[in-house]
């Protein structure tokens, strides 16, 4: 059988921010795909949803550690990533950080119009989304945990709709589109200053088990799976495929923004004869 054609670096660190739906797949499953030394997981709470069930963040660790005896370290943590003491205590005392997946979000009122959104509501929103991961990025090349060639993703979950749907909370939109002006804009900076490589992915929406139980959200999803041109909906197997593409050593790419979502945001073509005017 041929090799595989994406390599990584074996016995090296990685970071997981956000322990959701992506979060957790990608935890469930990087320790059998590139056996790392040591996996972190940063959550804001210190419980997390797992199916319909909450589980503390530990304990979701533990079952990943118990799972893989004695082939990598599991740590868990809970962080406010919008605090610059705690993200700079963070990396403090964990360097050496090589690979770096960011799913941390949030999206106050949902489908709300944004004339109904507070002040609160769209700086919330930016405090988390935006500088949530400019702050993490801040610390962790000021610290120097971010090694040399680390092939960070910020992953924008669910914003392929940033500027193509418009149904979406518009607090999250816009804080979400402001985190994907920075990444394009600051990657450059930050490989030729730090060696650190960032790219990330913009998916469609996800069909998590909290959604479905809300008849709107539900309704929402619905009305996105109908519109999906390959079928289907965003899978958090996708967007881990997408992420390890990103940090495989193969990936010759830096500031881009690959677009996980099965043609959904692409523009529908008109066949056949016009209307007359």
């Amino acid at each position: 059988m041929a090799t595989a054609p994406l390599t990584y670096h074996d016995d090296s660190t990685v970071l997981i921010i956000g322990v959701g739906l992506m979060g957790q797949h990608m935890a469930s499953h990087v320790l059998q795909w590139i056996k790392p030394k040591k996996l972190i997981l940063i959550d804001h709470s210190q419980t997390i949803g797992v199916g319909t069930t909450k589980m503390a963040l530990v304990d979701f660790a533990k079952g990943l550690s118990d799972a893989n005896p004695g082939a990598t370290e599991v740590v868990a943590e809970s962080v406010d990533i919008t605090s610059e003491e705690a993200v700079h205590g963070f990396f403090s005392r964990h360097p050496g950080i090589r690979y770096f997946m960011h799913t941390a979000g949030i999206s106050p009122k949902p489908l709300t119009p944004p004339e109904e959104l507070t002040k609160e509501d769209v700086m919330g929103a930016c405090e988390v989304n935006l500088w949530g991961a400019h702050n993490v990025l801040k610390h962790g090349v000021k610290t120097g945990a971010f090694g040399k060639g680390t092939r960070g993703v910020i992953v924008l979950s669910t914003s392929a709709t940033v500027g193509a749907e418009g149904r979406a909370s518009s607090a999250y939109e816009e804080s979400k589109g402001g985190l994907l002006n920075f990444l394009r804009l600051q990657s450059r900076h930050f490989v030729e200053k730090y060696g650190v490589i960032l790219n990330g992915l913009a998916p469609s929406p996800l069909r998590g088990p909290m959604a479905a139980q809300n008849p709107t959200s539900a309704g929402r999803l619905q009305a996105v799976e109908d519109a999906m041109p390959m079928g289907g909906l965003t899978e958090p197997k996708h967007i881990s495929a997408a992420t390890m593409y990103f940090w495989a050593q193969e990936c010759w790419c830096m500031g881009e923004v690959l677009t996980t979502d099965g043609g959904y945001t692409k523009h529908r073509p008109i066949y056949g004869a016009l209307s007359p005017s």
